[in-house]
């Protein structure tokens, strides 16, 4: 199973990422990222969408933009195949599964993550790694696919995210949900937008940001 790296935000995302990579990556050039930004259709979120990719390319790896919203099965099948990280980033979680179960999408990463490579969740990718995301309609428009009546999410991790914990926009949904899913018993992890999860196996480490220094989106 490989890493999976949960965030608020993209830049703390990123953060994480860097510093988990082995050392003979140091240069990054030789890595792939699979950088899907589907959630993001009609979300405030798309704004940031060509940021996160030249920041990603400027941190020295090569991307591969995918929506999987448009692309075909053989597209996704080869740019999934032949990268090392996939990065799914945030908007809409409900219209992100939607798209990425009707494409096949899903089930991909999912093969690609138990072979061992990394997954990135942003937001909305972050969620979607749960086992399901029917919880997050407090804070997302579940009405930005109409069609989807399964909620299950890909499994990658076994407990629900809750992102955007200190968010001026979104905060006060993430507490609502967080103090719900709380009084249920329910396993979450809340994130700030400035922290990140890094799950391997059966460990679960909270990054939080250096003091000083530290970027949000």
């Amino acid at each position: 199973m490989g890493k999976v790296i949960l965030a608020s935000s993209p830049f703390p995302a990123l953060r994480s990422l860097l510093g988990t990579l082995p050392k003979r990556h140091a240069l990054r050039s030789d890595l792939r990222i699979a950088f899907i930004p589907t959630a993001d259709k009609k979300e405030v979120a798309r704004y940031i969408r060509p940021v996160v990719r030249r920041t990603l390319r400027a941190a020295g790896f090569r991307v591969h933009q995918l929506d999987v919203a448009q692309a075909s099965i053989e597209e996704i099948r080869y740019i999934l195949s032949t990268c090392d990280i996939i990065w799914v980033g945030g908007g809409n979680t409900f219209f992100l599964l939607h798209a990425l179960r009707r494409s096949g999408a899903a089930d991909l990463i999912v093969e690609q993550v138990a072979a061992g490579k990394t997954y990135v969740g942003v937001s909305a990718g972050a969620v979607v790694a749960g086992p399901d995301i029917g919880y997050i309609g407090k804070m997302d428009e579940r009405g930005a696919a109409p069609s989807l009546q399964d909620v299950t999410g890909m499994h990658l991790i076994d407990f629900r995210v809750v992102p955007h914990l200190d968010n001026p926009g979104m905060g006060r949904a993430s507490r609502a949900i967080v103090a719900a899913e709380r009084e249920e018993g329910r396993l979450i992890h809340a994130l700030a937008d400035a922290w990140t999860l890094v799950v391997e196996g059966e460990r679960v480490h909270t990054h939080f940001p250096r003091p000083h220094g530290h970027h949000s989106l």
